[in-house]
């Protein structure tokens, strides 16, 4: 599975390491998802990760433009940053390197809770199932259903979330708050020009009202309004008209 980047390097249109085709986002970048193409346009905080809420809404964007039979910026980047390999391993049901803790670390608001799915939920399975199968000795020494002893740093409990099929965010949110919070502030510390303009956006966000984007009819008379922070919400047309949106 592959289709990432490194994000403490800037888009430069090609992968700049091994690990840069692993950790989704597109070349120069990481991401939520896998991309083969250049996800700038879809970097509305520019923090060079492609977060999941910042490519469902270029998704969102990309599907109304072609119910319209019109192009737009953040639609076609969206579709631009896609590919045959990036597709089939989003198909596939993997993420990218560090994607969950990366979710985790923007916080409730901009962080959206994703897992493995469909062929390698079941590979993440059989590679548990044999993980443990090769500590059951390092467990029967140390006394029956012992688990390892974590690893020290927050940098280093960081990293070892992180695998090509991350364990899910189910399995993240059963840790214990202190292990959660220990991978969050490790996330942070990797990057801390990251850290930085992830809280110079969210102090930004707080401060500027998201202003509407787009908007898609759905069933009864309702119509989902998309705003410029991703954030997705459905009302009815009069709601909508009273919140002043033209519609």
């Amino acid at each position: 599975m592959c289709g990432g980047s490194n994000s403490d390097s800037d888009s430069g249109g090609g992968y700049t390491s091994v690990s840069d085709m692993f950790d989704g986002g597109g070349p120069g970048r990481s991401g939520a998802r896998f991309s083969s193409g250049d996800t700038g346009g879809l970097d509305q905080n520019q923090d060079n990760y492609i977060s999941e809420q910042e490519y469902q809404r270029g998704q969102s964007n990309a599907e109304s433009n072609a119910d319209r039979n019109i192009t737009g910026e953040i639609g076609d980047a969206y579709n631009n940053s896609r590919g045959v390999v990036s597709n089939f391993s989003n198909s596939f049901g993997a993420l990218p390197r560090g994607s969950i803790r990366q979710e985790a670390a923007l916080g409730p608001q901009y962080g959206t809770p994703i897992e493995t799915k469909n062929m390698a939920r079941f590979m993440q399975g059989f590679a548990g199932d044999a993980r443990d199968m090769a500590m059951a000795p390092v467990r029967a020494y140390r006394g029956e259903g012992a688990p390892p002893d974590p690893v020290g740093t927050p940098e280093q409990q960081a990293r070892s979330f992180d695998s090509i099929f991350n364990t899910g965010s189910s399995q993240f949110n059963n840790l214990p708050e202190d292990r959660r919070n220990a991978i969050i502030r490790g996330t942070l510390n990797l990057n801390a020009e990251r850290a930085r303009q992830i809280k110079m956006a969210q102090a930004a966000a707080r401060q500027q009202p998201p202003t509407v984007e787009d908007y898609l009819p759905v069933e009864n008379g309702m119509v989902e309004v998309i705003y410029s922070n991703g954030i997705r919400k459905r009302m009815t047309l009069q709601q909508a008209r009273n919140n002043g949106i033209a519609l």
